[in-house]
């Protein structure tokens, strides 16, 4: 799952509500990107979310999070593998768009079975660095999947794993196991080959990262944005209070400086995840302290409105026979969150 992703899409939609406000006052709609979307964090995922050119219904609530960040996995600039040595240097290949990892060679492990139907899969990339947008190569965007599937694989067990994996400074845990699954070989929409964890029978996905490395991640992310719109982010805090593993308080405040003057926000939420796997937000608030704060927020609570009170599937996976089966958040001095899905 992911932070950056997560945070970063419920930001931009609270971006698009404050368009009005913010052409006369562009800092409102960078302090939006700055603090609210914080709020809303969930996870990472080693690679860029996958876009399908259909949308969905219009009907259809749209998930707070993309499955396909953590599920789509490319495959280099080169031919389709059509054997598991060469999905193995397709794998590390396209790994080198995404992650700097310290020996490519072994990040990717294919044993037992014959090809295309092996026994176990897997994609180790701990201490690995995610690459930033700024060192991608021109293009590396999102994946658009062409949606024709031109082979398919199967595996017993598949494994990916980045203990820890750098974002930035900061570090963090993350695991993704699947059992009995299908993988699809497609192209995107440039032609070029990707992987797709499509199904599988039962599967688990864990991330942990400690509330200091959070804060850093969020911090930098936030200073960079707002860097455009002449803002200066002196500091972020995070606090959350689990009530129970499917249900958290968090409050998020942030100390800014606008042309030398103060500006403290706090944000606040409440976040709740239902039996069917609904996260809904509640409770969305925004208090302002400082010389400009108690100013900033009132055109910030406008656009937190639109949000509370929202509910949406927690997750969204490239197959609809795929669903998010469970859920749980601990917090200690980090953050912790499991999930398991299947078909």
């Amino acid at each position: 799952m992911a932070l950056r992703t997560f945070s970063r899409r419920v930001v931009g939609s609270l971006l698009r509500g404050t368009r009005e406000i913010a052409s006369r006052r562009r800092w409102v709609s960078a302090l939006t990107i700055a603090s609210t979307g914080t709020l809303l964090m969930i996870g990472v995922g080693p690679a860029p979310a996958a876009r399908r050119p259909a949308p969905r219904p219009p009907t259809e609530p749209k998930a707070w999070i993309d499955a396909k960040s953590f599920s789509v996995f490319p495959l280099g600039d080169g031919a389709m593998p059509d054997d598991a040595q060469s999905l193995c240097a397709a794998l590390n290949e396209g790994w080198k768009q995404e992650i700097d990892v310290p020996d490519p060679e072994k990040a990717v492990v294919i044993t037992g079975g014959i090809y295309p139907s092996v026994a176990s899969m897997l994609i180790d990339f701990s201490d690995g660095r995610i690459r930033t947008t700024h060192e991608k190569k021109k293009g590396d965007g999102k994946i658009e999947l062409s949606n024709k599937v031109e082979k398919n694989l199967q595996v017993e067990h598949l494994e990916v794993r980045g203990e820890p994996v750098l974002v930035r400074s900061s570090r963090m845990n993350m695991r993704l196991t699947a059992d009995t699954a299908q993988i699809n070989l497609e192209r995107d929409r440039r032609g070029k080959p990707v992987m797709m964890l499509a199904l599988a029978k039962s599967g688990t996905l864990s991330f942990d990262m400690s509330r200091v490395d959070a804060e850093a991640l969020v911090l930098h992310d936030a200073r960079e944005l707002a860097s455009h719109y002449g803002i200066d982010i002196e500091s972020i805090r995070i606090t959350i209070f689990p009530e129970t593993p499917r249900s958290i308080q968090a409050s998020v405040y942030v100390e800014t400086k606008i042309a030398f003057i103060p500006a403290g926000m706090l944000f606040q939420a409440h976040i709740a995840i239902d039996d069917s796997m609904n996260a809904r937000i509640s409770g969305l608030a925004c208090e302002g302290d400082g010389a400009l704060g108690p100013l900033i927020v009132h055109f910030l609570r406008p656009s937190l409105a639109r949000y509370n009170g929202k509910t949406h599937p927690l997750m969204s996976f490239p197959e609809e026979k795929m669903k998010l089966r469970d859920v749980a958040v601990r917090v200690d001095d980090g953050l912790h969150l499991t999930a398991a899905f299947g078909t």
